[in-house]
């Protein structure tokens, strides 16, 4: 083979192969148009389902609002007329909304109505899935509909499945049922797998304590709960106001551990009265500062609550001396707490908040600082702060601003 043949032969070969690549590419992006098209049509259609799905919910729910505060029969009727106009989809969403928010016969008239449609059917047969999600999404379902036949389900799911999502979900549909013993089955399986977040350990305590403090105080009197539980539990019953929990809440704070005893301060400043005062003004002197902390946050609270009458003379006044002398505390929360209480303390604690303001201690001038700037002063007092807070330069003035935030983000 001579050269021109060699040359043929690759000019041969580099057009095959420049053939090959351009055909690849081309079909490469074929394909890539091809996907292009599906996801974009997918697109279109999956809005389209949403905005239907939407309509037809709206409509349902139009539809069917004056009909949820009627008698039985009434309802029946326009469920079933709802249904041929908008879906059983649709209808059966606004009835879940429905029930879940509304209380007495009527809520029992829309769970007939629900387990009539078959609505409980299908979410029975996806809490059978062998997709987690789909189990999870069931038990919220079934949660949303309530009545005897989901209360069975639930306590199943509750005790007996697998993951831990779907028992959780379960849980919040028991507890949403204010019957007695769904209560205790979801109390029995928060304790059979007690989760490792705290968040959703608080978020049970929260749920059970609105709707069964009674339940919570006895699980806690049961001493079936670690002291780090029975703190989550004791604020959460303080958070709902229960004042049951008011005797457990003053036994904490003879407890040996701090952070049980400033849970305990913290709950009587939330559901004490006048017969507190000295128990909280007490703890601005404990040795533990998240303790001293507590204190000062729960004075600020019962300072300033509308719910208790204006403590007398000299117990203001001991207050005030308290609060004051916690001002110059080695603890930023604890400063800070002190300052805003001060700032519900009347006239005198006013007085004593300028007077640190002045002061030559920068730690206690910054959070004194912090707290005028959010109490409501008269004009010739803003002025007077607007002059201190000026004085103290560019920088103080920075830091007064930051202290101004910090407490109103992290509570203590």
């Amino acid at each position: 083979m001579n050269d021109v043949d060699l040359v043929n032969a690759s000019y041969m070969l580099t057009r095959q192969g420049i053939f090959i690549v351009a055909v690849a590419v081309l079909v490469l992006l074929s394909i890539a148009i091809l996907l292009s098209l599906i996801v974009f049509i997918h697109h279109l259609w999956s809005d389209r389902e949403r905005r239907l799905n939407r309509e037809r919910f709206e409509g349902a729910a139009s539809f069917l609002a004056p009909f949820l505060v009627g008698a039985e029969g009434e309802l029946s009727a326009a469920v079933a007329r709802a249904r041929s106009k908008y879906g059983d989809r649709a209808v059966g969403l606004v009835l879940r909304r429905a029930r879940f928010d509304l209380k007495g016969e009527v809520a029992t008239h829309i769970a007939d109505c629900l387990l009539e449609m078959g609505a409980v059917d299908e979410l029975i047969r996806e809490t059978k899935s062998r997709r987690d999600w789909r189990r999870v999404g069931g038990a919220r379902g079934l949660g949303e509909c309530g009545g005897e036949k989901v209360r069975t389900v639930l306590m199943d799911l509750a005790m007996n499945d697998p993951v831990g999502d779907v028992r959780r979900a379960a849980r919040e549909g028991l507890l949403a049922e204010h019957h007695p013993r769904a209560t205790q089955v979801a109390i029995d399986s928060f304790l059979q797998d007690l989760p490792r977040r705290a968040g959703w350990r608080r978020s049970f305590y929260a749920r059970l304590a609105a709707v069964a403090s009674t339940d919570l105080l006895d699980l806690i009197r049961s001493r079936q709960l670690s002291s780090g539980e029975e703190k989550l539990a004791l604020e959460a019953l303080g958070d709902a106001g229960a004042t049951d929990a008011l005797t457990l809440a003053i036994g904490a704070t003879r407890s040996r551990e701090p952070e049980l005893r400033a849970t305990g301060i913290r709950v009587a400043g939330k559901l004490g009265g006048a017969a507190e005062f000295p128990l909280v003004l007490r703890s601005l002197e404990d040795d533990a500062w998240f303790v001293r902390a507590a204190g000062a946050r729960a004075l600020e609270w019962m300072l300033g609550s509308r719910r208790l009458e204006a403590p007398d003379d000299d117990t203001r006044r001991l207050a005030t001396n308290l609060l004051g002398a916690r001002l110059s505390d080695g603890s930023w929360w604890v400063r800070a707490n002190a300052a805003r209480a001060l700032a519900r303390a009347g006239e005198e604690g006013i007085v004593v908040l300028f007077a640190a303001a002045e002061g030559k201690d920068r730690y206690a001038r910054d959070a004194a600082l912090a707290a005028l700037a959010m109490a409501n002063l008269d004009p010739v007092r803003t002025a007077r702060l607007r002059k201190i807070a000026g004085a103290g330069g560019a920088a103080e003035a920075a830091a007064a601003r930051a202290a101004a935030l910090k407490p109103g983000e992290v509570r203590a």
